[in-house]
């Protein structure tokens, strides 16, 4: 580990962004206290609360679900828009009152597409007029106001797009299927299932497995030339997929009974007004970066993203202001490493906000004093899985859970503590999905925010992260504040505040893979 410099130390919280600041990266956010009452602990800590994590010095679960229940409300925060802009300075407040003293936010560029309406019409035909259409494919094709009218075709399931769809509106089903439980997680290094809650020979269905579909099928029919593409699905009010990646095809989502009606009409050469009139635009988005300093200038990273699609997706900003009051309350003394809270933004857009960071940080010096990185996603979750009839119900049990980590023991070791101190079951540590993929959003080293942490810089990384039904589910009426358990996410919390410290004593060599 790095000595601590006598001459640096007493100022590390300002030293390590100064390096943003000065390339006019870095704004501070000015103090204050917010509008939001909590219940904020106050007394110091001492040294020993450093090594053995007090859990009673947490946020209550009545303030955890009031911000569970904020995050609902403030529904799509799509990369860059208003709501996630608005959930972001909340959030920079939040750690002012929590008592960290430096916080910064760091711009990012990002070619944003936005929707505002959509519409899909039938045209000609006997039974001429509106379908409904629930919601848009982001980052899909753009139409002028008036919308595009094609002849509309349907592809069955597994028919491959060709040249014969050009200039039509493709209708198509979103495969729903089922793996087995444990192909989920096929580098799992062992499952933590101490009640034995799980079957992992079991069928398991969600969508973020199913969906991919739409990414592939998307691509395909960019390829043919298309001019339009409707997906059928039982969730149309799912946003998928999130490359950032512009496509020429402008797609909406219909859900299965407009799809039927879609079906039967399309032997029938009628034509289809798809009107989606988005914009896309270059705009600045914002990382929230925050600095706890400690005895060194080697740096340990809390991270988790703030754009997202409902309260789930993602809480784990709101669980790491948590563990930032109780840090911000432990003497400088007993950090070995300083931290730095890094909410990043750009999860729905490819992953854009972590990418900024690495390349404006590449040449700097900052990246290499990351000892590791932690990332934390969707806490608490339960599993709710649809009912015949396609409702969401309860099923009693926790979601599964993954810990994602490369091949480092410190970082395996640590993975495995975090499950038993927290009782996260049932979960799994697991290696890279794909070891040798680029840390992109189409070629990921495994599914997470911190993927792009790992796969584009090499930090040694633990992301932490659940996929419940529900997950990417948005728009009015989508609440999952019934469906994460508060006891759960105290526990996850006080347990990665644990895990930060221990490896935040651990020796560097032992954060470094062998190779």
């Amino acid at each position: 580990m790095t000595p601590p410099n006598p001459r640096t130390v007493h100022r590390i919280g300002a030293l390590v962004l100064s390096i943003a600041v000065a390339a006019g990266c870095g704004t501070a956010v000015a103090a204050g206290q917010g509008r939001e009452r909590v219940a904020w602990p106050k007394a110091a800590l001492n040294a020993a609360a450093a090594v053995k994590v007090d859990g009673a010095q947490f946020l209550s679960t009545a303030q955890l679900r009031r911000w569970q229940v904020d995050l609902d409300r403030r529904g799509l925060r799509a990369t860059g828009g208003p709501a996630h802009e608005r959930y972001v300075g909340a959030l920079s407040q939040r750690l002012k009152a929590a008592g960290v003293r430096e916080v910064y936010f760091e711009p990012v560029k990002l070619d944003r597409w936005t929707a505002n309406t959509w519409s899909l019409e039938i045209v000609g035909g006997a039974h001429p007029g509106p379908v409904p259409a629930a919601s848009y494919i982001p980052y899909s094709g753009v139409t002028p106001p008036a919308g595009i009218t094609a002849p509309m075709v349907y592809l069955p399931p597994g028919a491959k797009p060709d040249s014969g769809l050009a200039g039509k509106i493709v209708v198509f089903d979103v495969p729903r299927f089922a793996v087995a439980e444990k192909l989920t997680i096929a580098t799992a290094l062992g499952a933590y299932d101490p009640r034995h809650e799980r079957d992992q020979n079991a069928p398991m269905i969600r969508p973020y497995i199913y969906f991919g579909a739409v990414h592939r099928m998307e691509l395909a029919l960019n390829a043919a030339g298309a001019a339009g593409m409707v997906a059928i699905t039982e969730r149309p009010m799912t946003y998928v997929p999130y490359d950032r990646d512009l496509y020429k095809v402008p797609g909406l989502y219909v859900d299965e009974a407009a799809g039927a009606k879609l079906k039967a009409l399309a032997a029938q050469n009628i034509s289809l007004r798809l009107k989606l009139p988005a914009k896309v635009e270059s705009v600045q988005t914002r990382n929230l970066i925050a600095i706890i300093p400690g005895m060194s200038d080697e740096l340990m990273v809390i991270n988790s993203h703030t754009d997202g699609t409902n309260g789930i997706e993602d809480n784990g900003p709101n669980a790491i202001v948590d563990m930032a009051q109780y840090l911000a309350r432990l003497p400088r003394a007993s950090l070995p490493r300083s931290v730095m809270i890094m909410l990043s933004s750009g999860h729905f857009a490819g992953g854009v906000g972590i990418e900024g960071f690495v390349d404006k940080h590449a040449g700097d010096g900052l990246l290499t004093r990351i000892a590791a990185a932690i990332t934390i996603e969707h806490l608490g979750a339960k599993e709710w899985v649809p009912d015949a009839g396609g409702r969401l119900v309860a099923t009693g049990k926790f979601e599964p859970a993954a810990l994602f980590t490369p091949d480092i023991p410190a970082l395996i070791a640590a993975s495995r503590k975090m499950q038993r101190d927290a009782d996260a079951a049932p979960s799994s540590v697991a290696l890279p999905t794909s070891p040798n993929g680029k840390g992109t959003a189409n070629d990921n080293v495994w599914p997470g925010e911190g993927q792009y942490f790992w796969g584009r810089a090499r930090i040694p990384t633990v992301n932490y992260i659940t996929g419940p039904y529900y997950l990417l589910d948005w728009g009015p009426g989508v609440t999952t504040s019934d469906k994460v358990d508060y006891g759960r996410i105290h526990r996850e919390t006080v347990a990665f505040t644990q895990m930060l410290l221990d490896l935040s004593r651990t020796p560097l060599a032992e954060l470094r893979p062998a190779n």
